[in-house]
């Protein structure tokens, strides 16, 4: 009866130790998610080596903290068209010239998994909401007030989203959030502004298109007077180069590639036998009929 009991207490002992080994490996193992890190904090300390995607252990009274380092996005613009755009939240800034002009931009972003553990302590979790999109909105400003309306319009607007991305670098990647693009989707200019600006941007058009087609008028006329020009030359070193003897020549020759059968009427000088054509271009001689 006593090994009976024994035997009971044994059991009873090995059933309570599996239970708290379960109960232990119940609060100790974790699963990070693809493209996730764990952030490991115990009693508000915070352990600075994040937990890689995978099985993980920790201490059952540590916390588990798990912070996306995926690429995402924030977009800032007046209409919602995802779910990360809040409608009405297009940014409202002045231009050089004081104009109000309103932006709507996408900004992609990822966590940097090392520096994890310090955004999670040093910010939290919602670093989008308290970092991210004031730096947004202040380099927004910042750029636009280097810039007129109409250069935001047209050829400047390129140039603000890359000073735009270069500033938001400078001021988010030490703080462990690194910038991968700044997409600019539209300018708002007030509508009489902007109507101004392509009315200014027909007529330079306009103008262009005119002074094309002065310049292609110029330089047909001035092919014409080189095409004349060449064609006076010929004729003057021709007529200066044409003798008797070589307009005779040239009779013969075209005489002898004349078809057998052709029948052709030449006058001829009689004093001379030549052609008329011959004799008229003798000096001070005349074409005889």
């Amino acid at each position: 009866m006593a090994q009976s009991r024994m035997g009971s207490t044994a059991l009873g002992i090995t059933v309570l130790g599996i239970a708290v080994v379960l109960l232990l490996a119940l609060f100790s193992i974790r699963i990070v998610g693809v493209g996730e890190v764990g952030v490991i904090h115990t009693f508000g300390v915070v352990d600075t080596n994040p937990r890689q995607p995978g099985l993980t252990f920790k201490a059952p009274w540590a916390a588990l903290e798990t912070m996306s380092v995926r690429t995402q996005q924030f977009t800032m613009g007046s209409v919602a068209e995802e779910q990360s755009l809040v409608a009405g939240d297009t940014v409202r800034t002045l231009t050089s010239e004081g104009l109000t002009v309103g932006l709507d931009l996408t900004v992609w972003f990822a966590l940097q998994p090392d520096r994890a553990p310090i955004v999670f302590s040093t910010i939290g979790p919602d670093y989008r909401g308290i970092i991210i999109r004031p730096a947004i909105r202040n380099a927004i400003r910042d750029v636009v007030a280097q810039y007129t309306a109409e250069a935001l319009y047209t050829e400047g607007r390129e140039n603000v989203g890359v000073q735009i991305q270069d500033q938001l670098i400078s001021d988010l990647n030490p703080r462990g959030v690194t910038i991968e693009r700044v997409l600019l989707r539209d300018v708002a200019l007030p509508p009489l502004i902007q109507q101004a600006i392509e009315t200014k941007i027909a007529a330079e058009q306009a103008i262009q298109e005119r002074r094309f087609r002065v310049e292609e008028a110029t330089e047909e006329a001035n092919r014409r007077v080189e095409e004349a020009t060449g064609i006076r030359d010929a004729q003057e070193l021709i007529n200066s180069t044409l003798t008797p003897e070589y307009l005779q020549f040239l009779y013969i020759e075209s005489l002898r590639e004349q078809k057998a059968g052709n029948v052709i009427y030449v006058p001829v000088n009689p004093g001379t036998g030549l052609p008329g054509c011959v004799n008229a271009g003798q000096k001070g001689g005349a074409a005889s009929p």
